[in-house]
């Protein structure tokens, strides 16, 4: 119907005219291109703006996910670092969809809320981890937060600590009494969500890994390594036939770059390294210099 059609252009237009009232904070035209509609030519998306806007999208029951992603593609290009990142975080989920929900029980969706709210108010925060059930091991930390990722079915904080050269990915189950501090943080530009999960430097060069580890871990080490098609893993054996409770070890050729000394710090009370001493060594160094802000 031409009359309806026209109706709503003409609604559109006066939200236009409105909205360009507002302080200044808008500029929107209509495209040089009639076909694409309306852009902003002056205001950029605040990450809050974005989180706003892009739950809103979420929700929609009338597009598809193809169409969602579309669209939080569109939305990194008019936000800042921090939006891009929250469009980023938006858009991975809809690939979680299948995940089943009892993953996220209460207790972690509450840790992600009051993360994001910090990463929305570009707030550092401060967290206890405690990796184990000694209580000695646990730690206080404080973070710049980047942002939350899921890897291998667990979700993690990726955050940034001053004494760590890179951002260290923190199980949420793990950290309990999360603080949003008044201190803000600078974002890391060159930081980016897919980079990091890969964790691959095509120019790291290839060495021989041997670690042992306890039984539990078997499936860890090998869903972490062979994802990683340029890891080559020999047979598990068992250490020793003494051992109580049980060891196992394992020759791995894999790249040395940051995401295997991510991995190695993660499960560092349980892995040890028998090969080569350099890389002993540099791990050491790392926990010794994180210990040494604490």
């Amino acid at each position: 119907d031409p009359l309806k059609k026209n109706t709503s252009l003409q609604t559109i237009h006066r939200h236009v005219q409105n909205m360009n009232l507002l302080k200044g904070l808008y500029d929107i035209k209509l495209h040089e291109d009639n076909r694409l509609g309306y852009c902003n030519t002056k205001h950029l998306l605040t990450p809050a703006e974005v989180a706003v806007i892009g739950a809103a999208i979420y929700n929609i029951t009338s597009l598809t996910d193809d169409e969602k992603k579309i669209i939080f593609d569109k939305m990194k290009s008019v936000t800042t670092a921090d939006g891009g990142s929250i469009a980023y975080g938006f858009e991975r989920q809809l690939s979680l969809e299948n995940s089943p929900r009892r993953e996220f029980s209460k207790g972690i969706l509450s840790k992600v809320e009051r993360i994001c709210k910090a990463i929305v108010e570009g707030k550092k925060i401060t967290f206890n981890f405690k990796p184990n059930d000694n209580l000695s091991d646990e730690r206080k930390i404080t973070a710049s937060p980047y942002s939350i990722v899921e890897k291998d079915n667990e979700i993690f904080l990726t955050a940034k600590v001053d004494s760590s050269p890179k951002p260290i990915d923190f199980r949420l189950t793990f950290i309990s009494r999360i603080e949003i501090q008044t201190e803000e943080f600078q974002s890391d530009r060159k930081f980016s969500i897919a980079r990091h999960l890969s964790g691959i430097n095509k120019d790291a060069p290839q060495i021989e890994l041997r670690i042992s580890f306890p039984e539990n871990l078997i499936e860890n080490v090998l869903k972490h390594f062979e994802k990683n098609k340029k890891s080559q893993c020999r047979p598990i054996r068992r250490e020793s036939s003494d051992d109580s409770p049980r060891r196992f070890a394992i020759t791995i050729l894999v790249g040395e770059d940051e995401r295997l000394y991510e991995w190695l710090r993660q499960h560092c009370d349980k892995v040890k390294i028998n090969f080569p001493d350099n890389v002993r060594k540099k791990l050491k160094d790392q926990l010794s210099k994180a210990l040494s802000t604490l």
